[in-house]
C-alpha cells in the first residue's frame, strides 16, 4: 500500500477513535458529574475519589501493560481512551451542577413535585449539555493523540492502518530521516487535525460566549 492510502485510509482511523472516544468519554463524565453534584453526600464522596484515582493512573504505562496483556485492537484502545477522559469532564459538569441545583427553577420544579430522575435530567442536563459539548471537542483531538502515540509506540492494532501505525513503520525501517515523504505525511496530518479541532473549539466558545470575539 502507498503511503498516500495509508494516509487516506489513516484519517478515517482516527476519526473513529476521535468521534467514539469523545462521545463515550463525555456521556460518562457528564453522568458521573451529575450524579456527584446533585446527589452530594457519600454518592459525590464515593464518585470523586473514584476520579481521584483515576487521575492518579498514567495513559501511556497502564494502557501498555493492559494491551500486552490482552491482545491488541482498535476496541480496546478506544476503551483505555474512555477510560482516560472521562474524569476531566466529571469534575468540570459537577462543578456546574453544584451551581445549578442551587437555581430557583430547580426549586420550582421541585416544589411541583418534580423527582430527582426529571429534575437532574429534564431540567439540570440541559444546561450543562453546552460544556458537554466543549469536551467533546477537546476529546476528539486527545483521543486521536493517544492513539497515535500507542500505535507509534508499536501497541496499535497491527491489523488496522493509522497514522500512528505509519511512523512505527518508517522508525522501525530506519526511515524517519531519510524518506521525508514517508514520515512527513502523517505527521502533518496529526498537527494539521490537532489545529484543526483547536479552531473548532475557539469557534464554538465564541457561540457559547460572544465577548470573547472581541478578545
Amino acid at each position: 500500500m502507498d503511503v498516500f492510502s495509508q494516509l487516506v485510509w489513516g484519517s478515517r482511523v482516527a476519526l473513529a477513535v476521535g468521534l467514539l472516544s469523545a462521545l463515550g468519554s463525555v456521556a460518562l463524565g457528564t453522568l458521573i458529574g451529575l450524579v456527584a453534584g446533585y446527589f452530594g453526600g457519600w454518592i459525590d464522596e464515593v464518585l470523586m475519589r473514584a476520579t481521584d484515582v483515576a487521575f492518579g493512573i498514567p495513559f501511556l504505562p497502564f494502557a501498555m501493560v493492559v494491551i500486552a496483556i490482552v491482545e491488541p485492537s482498535l476496541p480496546l484502545v478506544i476503551l483505555l481512551v474512555i477510560f482516560f477522559l472521562w474524569r476531566t469532564t466529571a469534575r468540570v459538569i459537577r462543578s456546574q451542577v453544584l451551581t445549578l441545583k442551587t437555581r430557583p427553577f430547580v426549586w420550582a420544579a421541585r416544589a411541583a413535585g418534580a423527582g430527582h430522575g426529571k429534575i437532574l435530567f429534564r431540567h439540570i442536563a440541559p444546561n450543562v449539555l453546552p460544556l458537554s459539548f466543549l469536551y467533546v471537542a477537546i476529546g476528539v483531538q486527545t483521543g486521536v493523540m493517544l492513539e497515535a502515540a500507542l500505535s507509534f509506540l508499536g501497541f496499535g492494532d497491527p491489523h488496522v492502518q493509522s497514522w500512528g501505525i505509519m511512523l512505527n513503520a518508517a522508525f522501525t525501517a530506519g526511515a524517519m530521516r531519510s524518506a521525508w515523504w514517508w514520515v512527513l505525511p502523517p505527521g502533518l496530518a496529526l498537527s494539521i487535525f490537532v489545529l484543526a479541532v483547536f479552531l473548532l473549539t475557539r469557534a464554538y466558545e465564541e457561540v457559547l460566549n460572544p465577548r470573547l470575539r472581541s478578545l
